[in-house]
């Protein structure tokens, strides 16, 4: 009773065979990428990477957006943790972009001119429409900005001090910006 592959396998078995081999390839085609991407991590572990920093005399100027909209419990927060950058202040301007209808803004405005009193640049901008919403309110920030390059913080994000100093030598060593 020698029966054949074919006969001895029913409909279903046999239409389900290419999807069965069909998922072991990508599994292994998968698992190939796994093991070279271990493999270079152990080859390359050994290197170390040294941060580039940027000097005093190559800085560009910054201005730093925040856009902000009813975060009353964040924006202190958020305004304080710019001004600690590690960044010459002649090169700084931080723009509070506050679209807010609550609290918000009178905490904004009071932040905004402590750091003003202690000699940062720091422009409090609200607008009473809410056109174009987060969109509208970088736009408008953008008109009165004194630099090229600027750096969007979002209500939930706190810089580390030294993140634009760290984020500038990427502009200037990349052919495409220069």
């Amino acid at each position: 009773m020698n029966v054949g592959l074919r006969e001895s396998m029913e409909v279903w078995q046999i239409l389900l065979l290419p999807v069965y081999v069909l998922s072991l390839a990508l599994l292994m085609v998968f698992s190939f990428h796994r093991f070279v991407i271990v493999w270079l991590y152990f080859k390359h572990a050994d290197h170390q990477v040294t941060p580039l920093r940027a000097k005093d005399p190559d800085l560009p100027g910054f201005t730093v957006q925040l856009p902000i909209y009813n975060e009353q419990y964040v924006v202190e927060r958020l305004v304080r943790s710019v001004a600690p950058l590690d960044y010459p202040y002649n090169l700084l301007q931080i723009q509070v972009l506050d679209d807010s209808t609550d609290e918000t803004q009178e905490l904004a405005r009071l932040v905004a001119a402590e750091l003003a009193r202690d000699g940062l640049d720091v422009q409090y901008i609200h607008r009473a429409d809410r056109v174009g919403f987060k969109e509208g309110a970088l736009a408008a920030g953008m008109q009165v900005a004194r630099h090229d390059l600027l750096v969007v913080f979002d209500a939930d994000f706190v810089p580390s001090a030294s993140f634009l100093r760290d984020t500038v030598p990427h502009f200037q060593t990349n052919p495409i910006w220069a």
